[in-house]
């Protein structure tokens, strides 16, 4: 696995936790895969992942789309 760690400024932190976010992920139902896209603000991505493990879907992309400033 690899990580990688940047030190970022404030101003860039605001921005991304104003930022709104497309998520993309696939559901690979054996008759029917589907491929869902979702476009969050950063409070609505926080609760979309939480507890994500439970369901029969997984994340391919996290994109950011806009930042609100």
């Amino acid at each position: 696995m690899l990580k990688e760690s940047t030190v970022i400024t404030n101003e860039l932190v605001e921005i991304l936790q104003s930022g709104h976010y497309r998520v993309t992920t696939v559901v690979p139902l054996a008759e029917n895969p589907t491929m869902n896209i979702y476009h969050f603000n950063r409070e609505e991505l926080d609760d979309f992942l939480e507890g994500y493990g439970e369901y029969a879907e997984f994340i391919i992309s996290v994109e950011q789309l806009t930042a609100l400033t």
